[in-house]
């Protein structure tokens, strides 16, 4: 650059022209500028190593957080997931073999056996209407279950239930079971005596509703003239019919 006073070739490092030894005015400006550079640059770089060393603190604890976080999720969407996996496992296998399982549903169809019946509908947890199991599911179905919760409930009241624990503390929640039982038995057995088509369904119907009938008449003493007036109170009534034939017996 030259001086503005005698023309003479200067430094802009130089704070004198060395021709003229008057001040180099933009030398000193550009020192005051450069200066002021250096400052500046000196506080960004506290500043970005000093929010560095805080990150490096926070940022791997919100990784960590953040991994336990979608491992909760995970954790909890297999748990969930767990407890349904071998029954639709099961039902899968139905659906791919079914003729095997419809094979053994009638099995225990010809022999009578309804709460083997049930139990094998839960297992393979047989829901369809539409595929191969939709007779059994439109016919009889819900009706096997439900005559299954019956017998399991009065087999418990009165042949396995214990007498003494009932006249201390009563059988309210059992005996509210069986009368469940018997209502949605009976609800389910006239829907499907309504529709079915299949004979040896409704043969099978017409069996369990007089197995039904038989062991309300032996546990009971209701014979079946008794039994559409019986079944026609309200639950709250039944409940007391069988609580003082149960406790009073």
């Amino acid at each position: 650059m030259k001086c503005p006073y005698c023309g003479g070739e200067v430094g802009l490092e130089e704070k004198v022209c060395s021709y003229c030894g008057r001040p180099n005015e933009q030398a000193v400006q550009h020192q005051q500028n450069m200066a002021s550079y250096r400052r500046r640059y000196a506080e960004t770089e506290a500043s970005v190593v000093t929010k560095a060393a805080r990150y490096a603190q926070i940022v791997p604890r919100t990784v960590v957080i953040l991994l336990l976080l979608i491992a909760t999720v995970v954790m909890a969407v297999i748990a969930e997931n767990a407890y349904y996996f071998p029954e639709n496992m099961r039902r899968r296998a139905a659906e791919r073999q079914p003729e095997a399982v419809l094979a053994v549903l009638d099995g225990y169809l010809e022999n009578r056996e309804y709460l083997s019946m049930a139990s094998c509908f839960n297992y393979y947890d047989i829901r369809t209407y539409n595929g191969p199991f939709a007779d059994y599911a439109d016919d009889i179905r819900w009706t096997v279950e439900y005559y299954s919760d019956f017998v399991i409930s009065m087999e418990k009241l009165f042949l396995h239930g214990d007498r003494d624990s009932w006249l201390k503390y009563g059988a309210t929640s059992d005996i509210q079971r069986l009368c469940s039982a018997l209502d949605c038995f009976l609800d389910s057995w006239n829907n499907d005596m309504r529709d079915v088509q299949n004979e040896s369904h409704r043969a099978a119907l017409e069996d369990m509703k007089n197995s039904v009938t038989e062991m309300m008449r032996v546990f009971l003493g209701i014979d079946r003239e008794e039994f559409d007036g019986f079944v026609g109170l309200s639950e709250n009534k039944k409940a007391a019919w069988i609580e003082e034939v149960l406790l009073g017996a």
